[in-house]
């Protein structure tokens, strides 16, 4: 990284330090650290193991590095057909709460801002942020840090309450006027016994970058449920999530991305309890230069715990789709059942998938699995349908569509899966798969 483009993100970042610096003597130490630790590292690049497969080019020269303005209106596609009870807008970076709509909120369930948070309760927000972002040499985490303002809280306070409906939480970055980013945070605490269904849908417009990270803790007996669409847009986004799972919690995660031109999503899952159980699910379309890189990590702490993960990607034209997954099994994580898998289709020869499934075991009475498979479409499965009077656009369509739907299958509502599975549909290029 040269030391001008360096220069362009430090610049920025001590403008905020700036800004914040009435701010609590926690926080501010926590946000000089980070813009210390970027001022010496930068943006990582491909010698960096972790780091090798994605290409942080378009963010290195700088041109992303000045803050989102404050826009008045949400632009772009029209929500996700979405039975919410609430919804948040976060628009490049601030909690709006003009265009949310937290009118039906149950007693059990508070939402707020974490700029809010940040001005209250300061001492809070630090102690959060300590257990799930420890300091740690990673750009993005060291960048959201630094610009720490602005995010959203989610708690569900009561234990054994069903939160009827999803909470709908919209991420819009719009760069339509001039390019930056916006960086935030959110926190989710969910009661023992407690289930929360979160919809997140990513949306933007013009050259930006959204870092977004999540802390989220799921309290014993627990059933957290996450669906994250990443819509259609020619943006960099990187998405972080930290779970924390107490005793017989489930947390269930389905990422599905129809196409941005750098998407980076990072899961990071502890079991801290016996009987929990983590499922990763994704599905995936790239086309042109786009580049979608999975990574993730599930640490099997403690005995009797669960977890299952299936990433299927479709990759046409020059798109490349990376995942790295990492299974860890403690010594006393005795009776661990783990299974992994990660699946590509290439439509085109220029295509390029690489998968780095891993596991690391430290317990002897386990049963743990992966695995990965890249190929083509079926010929037989093309040939008999299009024996069958079906075109080979329409042929294409349904094995992708087949090929996918073990990720989108377990969605309860009908109109959602509909949609998703359609903005999949449309993101493959028209003839991609030809031979």
């Amino acid at each position: 990284m040269s030391s001008d483009a360096l220069q362009d993100w430090t610049d920025q970042i001590r403008d905020g330090q700036n800004k914040f610096c009435d701010d609590d003597p926690l926080l501010v130490k926590r946000r000089s650290g980070a813009a210390e630790r970027f001022g010496e590292s930068g943006f990582p690049g491909r010698k960096h193991e972790e780091w090798r497969y994605t290409p942080l080019s378009s963010m290195v020269d700088g041109r992303c590095s000045s803050p989102l303005a404050r826009v008045e209106e949400l632009k772009g596609v029209g929500d996700l057909p979405v039975a919410s009870i609430a919804r948040i807008v976060l628009l490049n970076g601030e909690f709006r709460s003009d265009l949310s709509d937290l009118s039906r909120l149950p007693g059990s369930l508070k939402i707020g801002s974490l700029a809010t948070l940040r001005a209250e309760e300061p001492r809070k927000l630090n102690d959060q942020l300590d257990s799930f972002f420890p300091p740690e040499d990673h750009p993005f985490q060291d960048l959201a840090d630094a610009h720490l303002d602005d995010g959203v809280i989610l708690e569900v306070v009561d234990e054994d309450v069903t939160v009827e409906g999803s909470v709908h939480i919209i991420h819009a970055f719009d760069g339509s006027e001039a390019a930056g980013s916006a960086h935030l945070t959110g926190l989710i605490h969910v009661a023992s016994g407690s289930k929360l269904h979160l919809v997140e849908e990513v949306r933007c417009q013009g050259d930006v970058l959204g870092n977004i990270r999540w802390g989220v803790c799921t309290g014993a007996r627990s059933d957290v449920r996450r669906l994250r669409v990443i819509r259609r847009g020619g943006t960099s986004i990187f998405h972080r999530t930290v779970v924390q799972q107490q005793a017989d919690s489930r947390f269930e995660d389905v990422f599905c991305c129809s196409g941005t031109r750098l998407m980076r999503n990072e899961i990071a899952a502890s079991h801290e309890g016996s009987g929990c159980h983590t499922e990763l699910l994704g599905a995936y379309v790239a086309r042109g230069n786009e580049h979608v890189d999975n990574h993730t990590t599930i640490d099997h702490r403690i005995e009797d715990c669960t977890s299952r993960e299936v990433y299927r990607g479709v990759l046409a034209e020059k798109s490349k789709g990376i995942f790295t997954g990492m299974i860890h099994v403690h010594q006393d994580a005795q009776r661990t059942d783990a299974k992994q898998s990660n699946d590509s289709i290439l439509l085109s020869g220029e295509a390029e998938a690489n998968t780095r499934p891993r596991l690391e075991i430290y317990a002897d009475d386990v049963k743990c699995t992966h695995g990965a498979t890249i190929g083509e479409l079926d010929e037989d499965a093309l040939f008999y349908l299009r024996s069958r009077g079906i075109s080979a656009s329409e042929a294409r369509s349904i094995l992708v569509r087949a090929f996918t739907s073990e990720v989108l299958e377990g969605l309860a509502d009908e109109a959602i899966r509909e949609m998703i599975s359609e903005e999949l549909q449309e993101a493959i290029p028209s003839g991609a798969g030809e031979s």
